[in-house]
């Protein structure tokens, strides 16, 4: 059941990551300057919910494992007392402020005129006033269904599969850097950097919530507070 599950999540990542071959979605509209893109973004959002959030809940509960949402899994136990013994145990909490200060550095930074952005996010960032409530609404939906699916899902079957904690994590951090191809490879290293550290936000605290806190933060910080500050987004006009 194990396998056929972690089977059944890699085929919906597949899908979302290379549908626009099959014509399952479109890709970034080119749009002309003022267009607001507010479909591209719905269509953003429902796949984000189906495909993250949506499979990991079914294949969760189908498992019988809804409740390693709000407790850690035995299966991943051996993952945290590692990274426990490489960061020791401070709480969650100086761990998520430490991310928290960078994102503000580096909006600060930008705003400056420093480039802080690692990959190519134009195809998800707010253009103009009217797509911040967007980019609010999909920095927040990918802090939680992309904590279930790559935290919590992918993991859990890996190491279910394989027999290695270490390993759950490993693939999973892989696929959430390679989900993130869209970006360029500097998008794939900087996600790749961003998983270890929500990694290592979930296993010492052991409270996915904690690493959607911080997936949040960080992402609303990219999509919303960084353009804003940079003036990359036209707060008036039409």
């Amino acid at each position: 059941m194990t396998v056929a599950a972690l089977a059944v999540a890699l085929a919906s990542l597949a899908l979302l990551l290379h549908g626009g071959r099959l014509g399952y979605w479109p890709r970034p509209p080119a749009v002309a300057p003022g267009a607001v893109r507010h479909r591209w973004f719905a269509r953003l959002a429902l796949r984000s919910l189906v495909h993250f959030g949506g499979v990991a809940l079914l294949l969760l509960a189908l498992l019988g494992r809804v409740e390693t949402i709000w407790r850690l899994p035995a299966e991943l136990e051996p993952a945290r007392e590692l990274a426990v013994a490489w960061v020791g145990q401070p709480g969650w909490q100086p761990l998520a402020l430490g991310a928290l200060a960078g994102v503000a550095i580096a909006a600060v930074l930008e705003r400056r005129g420093r480039r802080m952005t690692l990959g190519d996010l134009r195809a998800v960032t707010p253009m103009r006033r009217a797509e911040l409530g967007w980019g609010v609404l999909l920095a927040v939906e990918a802090g939680v269904t992309e904590e279930l699916f790559f935290r919590l899902l992918l993991p859990l079957l890996i190491a279910g599969a394989s027999g290695s904690a270490l390993l759950g994590f490993a693939g999973a951090t892989a696929a959430f850097g390679y989900a993130h191809s869209y970006q360029g490879w500097r998008g794939v290293i900087g996600t790749l950097i961003a998983g270890v550290l929500l990694t290592l936000v979930y296993l010492v605290s052991g409270r996915l919530w904690a690493a959607m806190l911080v997936h949040a933060a960080i992402d609303l910080n990219g999509l919303v507070l960084r353009p804003v500050l940079a003036g990359k987004v036209r707060l008036f006009g039409a």
